[in-house]
């Protein structure tokens, strides 16, 4: 029987590049949904849609379960402003809770989860940020995830290989939250004042992290490995460099200008308020651990993701304006 794997969340950000590229490949897969036809473009005779509703309120996941070797899970709450710390709680830990419970008992022998560094340290951090980084998080969507962790970490004493990524910020074009804000910005064009930003900021391009969820899928990896894992682009860039490196996807001249950082900081708060930090601040990361465990090689190509991102999303703004209303 051909190796069939399970995929939360599959209608998000991440769950579409990673479907599509799952998809191509030929793998067998089974796609949870909270509505069915939010995934009808992708049938397949080699791929399953289980309509679930919520997970953590789903009825069906043995169903969803059948002959699965391994779960990839992504569903999860994030980019919320209106959201409760319950409504954290349910979507991202009670889900993973009841999820990682059904994949045990019926019989998963892999288990990756999408989780964030959130559920280690803040936005902005003066030290570099490891697997060893073990700070209380300081958000709902930081604590939630922290105890989906804690849910996934149950599995391996149950036989199962499960690992928690941490990613920084997602570069890609359909991002949302810090990254989708920067892009906006980027694309009107105007004169920022960014140009003596010297921070430095780790983040990981779409098509890398892609990349590394299907080479967890690809192999059989010993339960010993489970754990926690920071995955990020070996590089890091100032907000400076990012924003050139954007507006030349976009096909815009960088247009960065400098003020003083105390009225820079000043302005950012007023206007970005809880974005400031996500910014202007530095969040380093090293994810050499990961890479040197499963064998994976990141490669800096951080500059190269930003670039591709502005390009794509300059293509999906005018595809936009073009389309009739």
């Amino acid at each position: 029987m051909a190796k069939r794997i399970l995929i939360t969340g599959a209608t998000g950000f991440v769950g579409r590049r990673l479907v599509s590229r799952l998809v191509e490949e030929g793998w067998h897969l089974t796609l949870t949904v909270r509505t069915s036809g939010t995934a009808a473009a992708w049938r397949r005779d080699n791929l399953r849609i289980i309509e679930t509703g919520p997970l953590e309120q789903s009825q069906n996941l043995d169903l969803a379960l059948a002959d699965v070797s391994s779960v990839v899970h992504l569903a999860g709450l994030a980019h919320r402003g209106d959201a409760s710390e319950t409504d954290f709680m349910r979507a991202n830990a009670e889900a993973t809770s009841q999820l990682a419970d059904a994949a045990a008992a019926n019989g998963v022998s892999a288990f990756i989860h999408l989780s964030s560094l959130a559920a280690v340290t803040e936005n902005a951090a003066s030290e570099t940020v490891n697997d060893n980084t073990n700070h209380e998080p300081t958000t709902p969507y930081g604590s939630s995830k922290r105890l989906a962790e804690q849910h996934v970490l149950t599995l391996p004493a149950r036989g199962i290989f499960a690992i928690s990524l941490r990613p920084p910020l997602i570069v890609g074009a359909e991002a949302k939250g810090n990254w989708a804000a920067l892009q906006r910005l980027a694309a009107t064009g105007f004169p920022l004042p960014f140009g003596g930003v010297n921070n430095r900021r780790s983040m990981i391009g779409i098509d890398t992290l892609v990349e590394a969820i299907v080479h967890l899928c690809s192999k059989t990896w010993p339960i010993e490995k489970s754990g926690n894992y920071c995955i990020a682009d070996p590089e890091s860039l100032s907000l400076a460099e990012v924003v050139a490196e954007l507006r030349k996807g976009m096909g815009l001249s960088p247009r960065l200008f400098s003020v003083p950082d105390v009225i820079l900081r000043t302005a950012a708060n007023r206007v970005l308020k809880r974005r400031a930090a996500g910014l202007l601040g530095s969040l380093e990361v090293d994810a050499h651990r990961f890479a040197k465990q499963f064998d994976f090689p990141l490669k800096p190509r951080l500059r190269e993701d930003i670039r591709r991102s502005g390009q794509e999303y300059r293509q999906l703004r005018q595809a936009e304006k073009a389309t009739p209303t």
